[in-house]
């Protein structure tokens, strides 16, 4: 299981266990480039909104904007830094 989909299933599961139903993710183009498969195989409407680019917010959309315990932000910024920054020591290795 890829570390994304891991990290989208905590998502969920903490949402669920606040009382609430995530049945959609709203989603920036960048992130959906990288996670749609993920974000298809758990069943989310997936809405694609430019403005959240490498952000996601999965949640109940009877609460969306209401409770915050309804929704979860996530984003791929903090990931690709550290996919990046491990491509970088791996090139100074072979060096």
């Amino acid at each position: 299981m890829s570390e994304l989909l891991k990290l989208l299933k905590t998502a969920i599961k903490e949402i669920e266990e606040d009382g609430f139903q995530p049945r959609v993710a709203l989603v920036g183009p960048k992130f959906a480039e990288i996670a749609l498969e993920e974000l298809k195989s758990l069943g989310l409407e997936i809405y694609i909104v430019r403005e959240l680019n490498c952000d996601a917010i999965l949640g109940d959309p009877r609460f969306i904007g209401h409770l915050r315990k309804a929704s979860r932000r996530i984003s791929l910024e903090p990931l690709i830094e550290e996919k990046e920054f491990w491509e970088e020591i791996e090139e100074i290795k072979n060096l």
